[in-house]
């Protein structure tokens, strides 16, 4: 009896040890490559429309994934968020729901946006903006009453990192886009993940009695 105790709670313990290190990292998100229709112009100019490159054909997500993730003033400054801690990088997704009477949206992430370690001041820099520019603005179309997801693909953070800000720079405005940067309230990066969407369960209801 002894010894088949021992050997349940060696695998229990397996178990466990299992579900930590699923928890622990991520599976990179699927990013597909966009149709590229239209190159940006040589004199790419921030204040005419036409000289932004124009994509089509990019990743989707489910609708209503992601936290709505406040700055600091209050203000939502990007679309949901969803973020892979994978072991080789950070992946931050941005989901955008696109209504069904507007087609053309443009875009623009800046190389200096970061994720900021909340605890320690560190600072993780955008690597890249996959699929698309930094720092110059994009159109996205034919996307009518679906979710795109943008993603920017940042150093790894170390296990350590429990709670993070995000962090965009200012930059130079246009009409219809404000250059004013921008800093996230504090959140427990796990909250931020895909497995806590998973996990998310209704509110439990009560018994209807008559």
């Amino acid at each position: 009896m002894k010894k088949k105790i021992i050997i349940m709670i060696t695998v229990a313990n397996v178990l466990v040890g299992c579900n930590t290190a699923q928890i622990a990292y991520d599976e990179r998100p699927e990013n597909k490559q966009p149709v590229l229709e239209r190159p940006a112009w040589p004199n790419y100019d921030l204040h005419n429309d036409r000289s932004f490159a124009a994509f089509s054909h990019v990743q989707t997500a489910p609708k209503g994934e992601g936290i709505n993730v406040q700055n600091e003033d209050g203000s939502i400054g990007h679309g949901r968020t969803v973020i892979y801690r994978c072991k080789d990088a950070t992946y931050v997704c941005y989901d955008w729901d696109v209504p069904d009477n507007q087609d053309w949206w443009f875009f623009r992430e800046n190389s200096g946006a970061a994720i900021i370690d909340a605890d320690t001041g560190d600072r993780y820099i955008v690597v890249s903006h996959e699929h698309f520019p930094l720092d110059q603005c994009f159109w996205i179309y034919g996307h009518k009453n679906e979710t795109i997801r943008l993603i920017s693909r940042y150093p790894a953070l170390p296990l350590s990192v429990k709670r993070i800000q995000i962090y965009s720079p200012s930059s130079e405005s246009r009409q219809w886009m404000s250059g004013a940067g921008s800093l996230s309230k504090v959140y427990d990066l796990d909250d931020l993940r895909p497995h806590a969407m998973k996990q998310e369960k209704p509110k439990k209801q009560g018994r209807i009695i008559r």
